[in-house]
């Protein structure tokens, strides 16, 4: 197994995307699991494979990330890909177990977009006009994905209310992308709230290549590095130490790919 713990980028000629190229050469993968997508959907999903159809890319800028790489060489390699991702009612339940309210988990989920939008310049910070809209929609979008209630932060106003009382300030320019980071000790609410969605997502990935490595494929993973930060020592206890550690793939001994 290759796990790329990525630095989220929509850059093709940034670090992510290079480790992601150097994963396919070094490797031949019958499996890749994909942060973003449901594993539900099961395998070569049509409409995951309509999304990657649609990316184009524009000056080095590609709006699906590390994603599209990723995807495009399962396809090249004809791996099968999976999404790596939990269906949002399992992670409702279980971080409802965790304590987390229902509406701190849907101003939570609609949060976390907001680095996502950026990337993709479709905004330029938490203070731009633009915003208001996409967190309105976005709210429509996971109360129906969430199971939850019309009600609950019915616009953009409410949400901008939770967001003040959960952070302690207002939603604008000044929204740092560190809010939404999973940590427990953190300086924001969010932080905590991230950290208790990540442990349903993670326990979730987890799952899924234990699942993959028992069939005797060879996984490739392409997630977000602080997945595979929390990950390391369940994965470290189910595979024993990896066979190699590092920013790039060329120093990897050949033994770890025989």
């Amino acid at each position: 197994m290759v796990f790329v713990g990525a630095k989220h980028s929509t850059r093709s000629d940034s670090h992510t995307f290079k480790l992601i190229a150097e994963a396919y050469a070094r490797e031949h993968f019958n499996a890749l699991i994909a942060e973003g997508f449901p594993y539900s959907r099961g395998p070569n999903a049509p409409r995951t494979l309509r999304w990657l159809e649609s990316q184009t890319e524009t000056d080095g800028f590609v709006v699906g990330g590390e994603s599209v790489p990723a995807l495009r060489g399962a396809v090249q390699q004809q791996a099968r890909i999976w999404g790596g991702e939990p269906d949002d009612s399992d992670v409702r339940d279980r971080t409802l177990a965790d304590g987390i309210s229902a509406i701190d988990l849907l101003g939570f989920y609609t949060l976390r977009s907001v680095p996502q939008w950026i990337r993709e310049q479709r905004i330029t910070d938490g203070g731009d006009p633009r915003v208001t809209a996409l967190i309105e929609s976005e709210l429509i979008r996971n109360r129906s994905r969430l199971g939850l209630s019309e009600a609950l932060l019915p616009d953009y106003a409410a949400w901008a209310d939770w967001y003040k009382q959960a952070n302690g300030q207002a939603f604008d320019r000044n929204f740092k992308l560190e809010e939404v980071g999973p940590l427990v000790d953190g300086d924001f609410s969010t932080n905590k709230i991230s950290a208790a969605v990540g442990r349903a997502r993670d326990a979730f990935l987890l799952s899924v290549i234990a699942d993959h490595l028992g069939r005797g494929e060879t996984v490739l993973v392409v997630f977000g590095a602080s997945h595979l930060t929390i990950l390391r020592p369940a994965l470290d206890h189910m595979l024993g130490k990896p066979c190699y550690v590092g920013a790039s793939l060329g120093p990897a001994p050949t033994s770890c790919f025989e």
